[in-house]
């Protein structure tokens, strides 16, 4: 493990925290090596713990449920909510070692054999992240045997469990949710770049890249980023394809903040299914809390992503001043659901 700094950055989400309890008469207690987990202390002296923005306002079992992407897709699918057909797929250490445990348990383990006859099944491209994960991190698109195969064999470097979903189209939507109730619901779109009849796809990049660097966003992507290139790959093209003018090419297949997507505000315009289906959402899971990602398409149908029950909202409070205010709002109330318990 490397050594941690003597000054680790604190997180925006930790400041307004502290504000809010230093106006409460309570305070925002943070171990002060990694900066990451503490408690909030309430004027009573009542201790609610976080680390990072897992929150004790959750139950530790929804949570760590909802943090499992195939039994959260299956809690979700038995409660009748409409999420993509999907499939687990078991890395060969994890099946050989439960071989020698349970060698009945080990026999029902899907491999990549099973992820290729789900493409075939439900047709290509299909998506391949790992089973626990968020911002967008692991997550390809793969439209063929090949590209499926390369996928799971690099997130079985690091994932004993990966996941092979039906992809589907839409607008992107992150909708937070507490207590059964809509407090926000951000549009987000991923990084992508629009053609000016001239320059390489390449050079595009490289200029939407350095235009993130300079306004602080995207710290999880770069130019090189093989991530893109597998992208465009799955999409047919390279790095020294000309776009038309104006023509728009997306680059990754997630529409994550942190890995240069953006997002505006769609608070207003959500409609009352969407909201509707995000409280049913977190509800299905058991979480008062959550931030729940749906993909609604232009002629109504919805479909249910992930539900994250520790969201981060920092990106979106960087985004302006109206997001700023919407996030500490969000924070507000969530503060005061916290230490009402």
């Amino acid at each position: 493990m490397s050594e941690p700094s003597s000054r680790p950055l604190r997180p925006v989400w930790l400041d307004i925290l502290a504000g809010l309890a230093e106006a409460r008469g309570a305070r925002v207690h943070v171990e002060p090596v990694y900066g990451y987990a503490g408690y909030i202390e309430a004027a009573d002296g009542r201790r609610h713990f976080f680390k990072g923005t897992n929150f004790d306002i959750n139950g530790a079992g929804a949570a760590s449920l909802a943090k499992d992407k195939d039994y959260a897709g299956r809690m979700l699918a038995e409660a009748g909510l409409p999420v993509p057909e999907a499939v687990l797929i078991h890395a060969p250490r994890r099946r050989y070692a439960m071989a020698l445990k349970n060698p009945v348990v080990a026999s029902r383990l899907a491999t990549e054999a099973a992820a290729e006859i789900f493409a075939e099944t439900v047709g290509w491209p299909v998506f391949v992240k790992p089973n626990e994960g968020s911002e967008g991190e692991g997550v390809m698109k793969a439209g063929d045997r090949e590209a499926l195969g390369a996928a799971l064999g690099e997130l079985f470097q690091l994932n004993d469990r990966v996941l092979v979903q039906k992809a589907v189209g839409g607008n992107d939507y992150r909708v937070v949710v507490l207590d059964g109730e809509v407090l926000a619901a951000f549009h987000r779109v991923p990084l992508r770049v629009s053609g000016d009849g001239r320059s390489m796809l390449g050079r595009l990049i490289e200029m939407r890249i350095a235009e993130l660097g300079a306004e602080g966003r995207g710290r999880r992507i770069a130019a090189d980023d093989p991530r893109i290139l597998k992208h465009l790959m799955a999409d047919g093209r390279s790095f020294e394809d000309i776009p038309a003018r104006d023509e728009t090419v997306t680059l990754l297949p997630n529409a994550n903040l942190s890995t240069g997507g953006t997002a505006t505000d769609a608070t207003a315009t959500l409609t009352d299914e969407a909201r509707l289906l995000a409280v049913s959402a977190a509800r299905a899971l058991g979480l008062r809390f959550a931030g729940v990602d749906l993909m609604l398409e232009d002629g109504g149908a919805a479909h249910l992503l992930e539900v994250n029950a520790a969201p981060g909202l920092s990106y979106f409070h960087r985004l302006g001043k109206r997001e700023a205010a919407i996030v500490e709002a969000i924070y507000a109330r969530l503060f005061e659901a916290i230490t009402a318990d």
